[in-house]
């Protein structure tokens, strides 16, 4: 009797230990491959968060799909529920709500604070204190001292740390002092500065491989990018450099332009137009290429293609909101008596916006797959584009390639994904970014290109990516290749033998395995515009005309031996006759 009263009082307590428990355990519950991210900011900042928040997107996006943004005030316990981590993001010193800091007491997940404030963050962090602010110059992991990457000065938030914490990343002075860049204790983390884009991101990459705690290859994915392949490009400049990626068995991009635009007569010139040029794409595309969409014209109102913008205006620093010949007039919320009456007016410009991108992108691909091209990814031109072009992009294309614009205000303000990545602000598409930049016209680019390789193979999984312009000959592309291939750990993406969707109205490209499923509604294609069957109308003149050619040719060929062997034949019969051996 007294072990069956035990056991129940046993049952009582492990029941009551389970449901005292139970807010950490909601925490933490979550799929271990995608864990389920809350990123905690304060949105004060305007425009600044936004392009923070868009970092830290690209950062975390590369662990989970699972992830949310939340104003710091907006945050509710049942905001927690089945949340595994949360990132505390403090660009600058800022009051936290108390209703947070009671949120968070009972948080049993991971806990990530970034920047400033921490000591508003309870008890979790309290092995923390801090000293001062300081410059350095360098960063490097901790246990790897031996490997530093220097830097422009930036600020750390010099801190002391307990004894228990680990040291994660180190930053340095150059005068041989050193600071706790990111430290840890148990499952609490700190990022001692709030610069979280380059150069720091790859450090801050790297370790969040310890915070997720997923298993990663240790392989570096690259690839080699052919840029600005427009119809006026040399064809033996591009077969020439095909050749030798073929001859080394390495996949390869080739961002190609569909239609030159004449910055002075404005005439347009299509690859149809350079039969030489399509056929080399298409010995490319069999031959490890794979046609990544850069744009349809690559410039925009009388700006030379390959140099303009076309998914921007440059002169203007703003999306595509209005006609190329049309007067601009840029308005902020200042010019509307309501924010309300701001978003209408934005959303307006938006269709147009909308509508401009649609446009550029079913004709190119249609034009392209016209021409027996099948582009796999998209780059948008300079790599300029709103956050709403992405949404709009997303609708054709799965796969984006190079670097991204992080602001609608600016574009110069753009940054580098440290590893292949998907941003919920890219509206599902994979980023496969380009991270190492590209041959100039000097004799140190290569030097420099890989000067930045090494910032990124930093990351386990680091990506190695730049472009190489054809017109540069194959002689520098020969120097370029063979210092990236002596680069341990890289391993070239074929995209063919990734999952890609490609679609218009009347095309659907998909790939995976190394195959290229492609269908085409001929007759929608053929109606839409006049161009694509009179290209197909036009070959077919041609062979024919080659064929009557060669018809007559060989008439011309059998009627000269006609007469050749009858002439001979004749003087051999008077030989014969004059030698009396006829008969």
């Amino acid at each position: 009797m007294n072990l069956a009263i035990k056991m129940c009082i046993l049952i009582v307590f492990v029941f009551a230990s389970f449901h005292l428990s139970l807010p950490l355990v909601n925490a933490v519950k979550s799929d271990e491959n995608n864990p389920s991210v809350l990123v905690v900011y304060h949105p004060e900042n305007g425009e600044v968060d936004e392009q923070n928040n868009r970092m830290l997107d690209i950062l975390i996006s590369h662990f989970t799909s699972d992830l949310t943004f939340k104003p710091i005030a907006d945050v509710a316990r049942a905001d927690l529920k089945d949340v595994t981590h949360i990132f505390y993001y403090g660009y600058q010193s800022e009051h936290i709500p108390q209703t947070f800091q009671d949120v968070i007491r009972t948080f049993g997940g991971t806990f990530v604070a970034l920047g400033e404030n921490i000591e508003q963050l309870g008890d979790r962090f309290s092995f923390i204190t801090q000293v001062s602010y300081e410059n350095f110059t360098a960063i490097t992991l901790a246990g790897t001292e031996d490997k530093v990457t220097s830097i422009l000065p930036h600020q750390v938030k010099n801190v002391l740390i307990s004894n228990e914490s680990e040291l994660l990343l180190i930053a340095l002075d150059g005068e041989g002092n050193q600071y706790p860049l990111m430290v840890r204790k148990d499952s609490a983390y700190y990022f001692a500065t709030s610069t979280i884009g380059p150069p720091l991101s790859p450090y801050l990459a790297e370790v969040l491989h310890e915070v997720f705690n997923i298993e990663h290859q240790e392989t570096h994915p690259g690839y080699i990018r052919l840029e600005d392949v427009h119809p006026l490009v040399e064809a033996e400049k591009v077969v020439a450099i095909a050749k030798v990626l073929k001859d080394r068995n390495i996949p390869y991009m080739i961002a190609v332009i569909p239609v030159y635009i004449h910055p002075e007569t404005q005439e347009e010139y299509h690859l149809s137009d350079s039969p030489d040029l399509l056929e080399a794409l298409k010995y490319m595309q069999d031959n490890g290429g794979s046609i990544v969409l850069h744009g349809y014209t690559h410039q925009f109102r009388d700006s030379e293609t390959g140099e303009g913008f076309e998914f921007w205006d440059v002169e203007n620093n703003m999306p595509i909101y209005h006609e190329a010949n049309e007067k601009v007039v840029k308005k902020s919320v200042s010019d509307f008596d309501s924010p309300k009456a701001f978003n209408q007016y934005i959303k307006k410009q938006q269709e147009f916006e909308k509508l401009y991108i649609t446009k550029k992108l079913t004709r190119g691909i249609n034009e392209l797959v016209n021409y027996g091209l099948y582009p796999l990814a998209f780059e948008a031109p300079h790599y300029t584009m709103s956050q709403h072009g992405y949404a709009v992009t997303s609708e054709f294309f799965s796969t984006y390639v190079g670097q991204v614009q992080i602001s609608d205000q600016d574009w110069e303000i753009m940054t580098i994904a440290p590893f292949i990545t998907n941003p919920s602000f890219l509206n599902g598409m994979i980023l496969l970014p380009e991270t190492i930049g590209y041959v100039e016209n000097s004799p140190l680019a290569v030097e420099k290109m890989l000067r930045e390789a090494n910032k990124y193979t930093v990351v386990r999984d680091g990506m190695v990516a730049g472009f190489y312009h054809p017109y540069l000959g194959v002689e520098g592309f020969i120097t370029l290749l063979d210092s990236l291939e002596k680069i341990d750990g890289v391993e070239w993406i074929d995209l063919k033998q990734m999952k890609n969707k490609v679609k218009t109205g009347y095309v659907d490209i998909t790939t995976e395995a190394g195959e290229v499923h492609v269908s085409v509604d001929r007759v929608g294609l053929y109606t839409s515009s006049f161009n694509y069957p009179l290209y197909h109308l036009k070959k077919v003149v041609k062979n024919l005309t080659w064929i009557m050619v060669g018809s007559g040719s060989l008439a011309v060929i059998v009627f000269i031996n006609y007469i050749f062997f009858s002439r001979n034949k004749n003087r051999r019969y008077r030989k014969y006759r004059r030698g009396g051996r006829i008969g």
